[in-house]
């Protein structure tokens, strides 16, 4: 599996994606733009996929790894983590801060695409109006010979 979307979609099997969709709570357009490799699910959603499938977390987002989580070595509890795990975890922490703001950002600016996409489709359609009255000799058209003339 080279791709995220290969793995995404290996992982759903066989469940309709309407209801695979539902079950790790997005919408089925996103999770056909994920299994496309179009957008990138965002850690919650990457979770909820190994949760509800069973496959390792770090065989659905790089490839390497055991491809199911029982199967993966499971590190040996033998009391509190070590020194250097604390500030590790609050690296962590930053680092899911800043990617939270990043995917905030990201949607804003999704968004704002989306609205100048529409404005530019609507401008388009204005001019394409304006250029067939201007053709035809309609009020534009009459509106660009009066500017000419003076």
């Amino acid at each position: 599996m080279d791709t995220l979307g290969a793995r995404i979609r290996l992982a759903r099997g066989k469940t309709p994606q309407g209801a695979f969709a539902a079950l790790i709570g997005v919408s089925k357009g996103s999770l056909g733009g994920y299994e496309r490799d179009e957008n990138l699910p965002n850690t919650d959603v990457a979770l909820k996929i190994c949760r509800q499938t069973g496959f390792s977390v770090e065989w659905l987002l790089s490839g390497r790894g055991p491809m199911r989580a029982d199967a993966a070595p499971r590190p040996q509890e033998s009391g509190p983590p070590p020194e250097t795990a604390a500030p590790y975890c609050a690296r962590c922490l930053k680092l899911e801060e800043k990617l939270e703001k990043l995917e905030e950002e990201r949607r804003e600016l999704n968004t704002e695409n989306r609205r100048l996409w529409k404005e530019n489709s609507d401008l388009n359609a204005r001019v394409a109006r304006l250029e067939e009255q201007q053709k035809k000799g309609g009020p534009a058209g009459n509106a660009a010979r009066d500017c000419s003339a003076a």
